[in-house]
């Protein structure tokens, strides 16, 4: 399984609906033009630390943005960029989760593994192991 066609599975990342948003315009605006610092800052109303934040997450998750000349650009295409970009969680109900588990494509097919790992699990809880010793 890969997050997006070619790449390789990366570990998932829980964020916030803003913070995905804010994610998606940075990969956007850096892919449109190479921009200063200052204007990346000013676009998405961030500050510095967030900045750095958000160009280390991106790097985590494959992406490489370019510095050269205090100007920053993406490596990559936007389109290619999303496809390693993390998405909130959608917050599905399980009827929804086995509705897009039954999509056609890679998607679906690790939605429906997902769905599997939680719902065929044995109905009692594993036995827990007793100590052994004092108390």
């Amino acid at each position: 399984m890969s997050d997006s066609p070619g790449g390789r599975r990366r570990g998932s990342v829980h964020i916030t609906r803003q913070r995905a948003s804010r994610l998606y315009r940075l990969v956007r605006l850096l892919a449109e033009r190479p921009r200063t610092r200052e204007e990346v800052l000013k676009s998405l109303a961030i500050g510095l630390r967030t900045f750095y934040r958000e160009l280390d997450l991106l790097k985590r998750r494959g992406l490489k943005v370019q510095h050269k000349d205090k100007l920053y650009t993406l490596a990559s295409t936007a389109d290619q960029a999303e496809g390693r970009l993390p998405f909130p969680d959608p917050q599905l109900s399980f009827a929804e989760m086995a509705e897009l588990a039954r999509c056609d494509g890679e998607a679906g097919r690790r939605l429906a593994a997902l769905l599997a790992a939680v719902t065929d699990q044995t109905l009692a809880p594993p036995a827990r192991k007793r100590r052994t010793g004092g108390r």
